[in-house]
């Protein structure tokens, strides 16, 4: 549909152009490489209970909570705040954290536990191996820490690496 103006409506636009885009860069949906919407914490509530009564584990470019839960499956969360930067940096590092969990899910296998990444200064910068490499880390920590409050060793909260 065209207008007077040789203009396409936004409406026209809509989404067959991202799915070209897909088709011709050959990149799969975010669905098909395995982060579906379920396993994506969404509610305010959630994040709050996570930060509340999970472990939180520190790192240069990230901050990881993670909470054992009931369930049977892992959830996971990305934030990132004003201080980060603008929002095209926000968005970024958004995208690199539900990347590398996406890549790395396979070490929660088994385990129930809701997680939260909140992004810090430089991570949208940050080369991929380092911000990878911490990712791991801190998530090792973490997993290490939950376990133990879980069994009532260490208080939860505020484990630092």
């Amino acid at each position: 549909m065209v207008f007077g103006s040789g203009c396409v409506p936004r409406a026209a636009v809509g989404s067959y152009v991202h799915d070209d885009a897909r088709v011709v860069s050959g990149l799969p949906s975010e669905v098909q490489r395995g982060y579906p919407a379920y396993l994506r914490l969404k509610q305010r509530v959630d994040f709050q209970r996570i930060y509340r009564h999970g472990v939180r584990v520190t790192g240069r470019y990230l901050v990881l909570f993670l909470m054992q839960t009931d369930g049977n499956t892992s959830r996971f969360g990305v934030t990132a705040s004003r201080r980060v930067g603008g929002a095209v940096v926000r968005s970024r590092c958004k995208r690199r954290l539900r990347e590398l969990y996406r890549l790395h899910r396979h070490v929660l296998e088994g385990r129930a536990l809701d997680m939260v990444a909140n992004a810090r200064g430089g991570c949208a910068s940050a080369p991929w191996n380092r911000l990878e490499n911490e990712f791991l880390h801190c998530l090792r920590r973490g997993l290490d820490l939950a376990a133990r409050a879980q069994r009532g060793g260490a208080p939860p909260g505020r484990g630092r690496s």
